[in-house]
């Protein structure tokens, strides 16, 4: 072969491919980088979701020391915030929330170290979208 047809080939063919080559990967890169944004934003979203409109409507159930079988379990487990989280909680939270049986745990009220351990269900949604935050990374 001739070194025209080389020095035609790194002229003219070379450097439109290098270049539509590097454009794909920058698109590439791109969108990756925007999927992980877009990931991270939708995960903030509903961290503050659950925490904003989910933990309240558990800690008016608690108001009063009532049974939280009934209407008050169905409130809570019937809404679409309830919904997106149960995908991530675990098999024991969900056996524990979902229980009727365990609905006849009342609220005991403070434990003398002024912590709200004894407080069913109230406690099992904090900790778990905690430890759902800590997994994503969010803290």
């Amino acid at each position: 072969m001739d070194t025209s047809f080389w020095d035609f080939v790194t002229r003219f063919i070379l450097p439109p491919v290098l270049g539509g080559a590097g454009g794909f990967l920058t698109i590439f890169a791109n969108w990756g980088i925007d999927k992980r944004k877009h990931r991270l934003q939708r995960r903030r979203e509903l961290i503050t979701g659950w925490r904003l409109e989910l933990i309240p409507m558990v800690a008016s159930s608690q108001d009063s020391p009532e049974i939280w079988a009934g209407p008050k379990q169905a409130k809570v487990l019937s809404s679409p915030f309830y919904a997106s989280l149960r995908p991530h909680l675990s098999r024991e939270a969900i056996k524990k929330l979902e229980d009727p049986a365990m609905g006849l745990a009342l609220n005991r009220g403070e434990t003398p170290g002024g912590l709200w351990a004894y407080r069913f269900p109230l406690k099992i949604f904090v900790d778990e979208i905690a430890r759902i935050e800590r997994e994503w990374k969010l803290v």
